[in-house]
């Protein structure tokens, strides 16, 4: 019954946290269910997002991953290399990571991102590529600034979606 319970509160509040609205002050917090703020909340606010916004084409667990490492480290997992790291082990643009020993499982990110059609507001950008499997590379991007702000583009930078803040 309190799984349900659980379920049923996510159902009704994990929308509001993809739009970005805090919880109210009174919203259940316990230990050992998903709104308890630890592990699993940023995961529920991104899977929920991730469908709402994206319609479920990005990983979540990456961008879960990604997200508490920007949060908490403020930098990309260990798993993203730039351009210019890319380059110094062997790449060319067009490439795929996959064909390169000391590049398989990376993926690009900590580059900067210009914004140059304004589309962001004005900020210092960088970008990460998401949902990179060593081949091809995708259009799906995290554009992340200093100070926090976080978009997903899914267009190649057409349309951005702010993510949810989450812990």
């Amino acid at each position: 019954m309190q799984r349900f319970l659980s379920t049923l509160i996510l159902a009704i509040c994990a929308p509001a946290y993809a739009m970005g609205w805090a919880a109210p002050a009174s919203a259940p917090v316990k230990s050992g269910n998903a709104l308890a703020g630890g592990a699993d909340r940023c995961e529920v606010v991104l899977d929920t997002f991730n469908k709402a916004a994206l319609g479920g084409q990005i990983d979540t667990a990456q961008l879960t991953d990604v997200v508490r490492s920007l949060t908490s480290r403020q930098q990309l997992p260990a798993n993203f290399v730039t351009k210019k790291q890319a380059r110094q082990a062997g790449w060319s643009p067009g490439q795929s990571f996959s064909d390169i020993p000391a590049l398989r499982g990376k993926s690009i990110g900590g580059d900067h991102f210009g914004n140059y059609e304004r589309r962001l507001p004005r900020e210092q950008w960088k970008e990460a590529d998401l949902d990179y499997r060593g081949k091809k590379r995708n259009a799906k991007r995290l554009v992340f600034a200093q100070a926090g702000q976080q978009y997903v583009t899914v267009d190649h930078y057409e349309t951005f979606h702010k993510v949810p803040a989450c812990r």
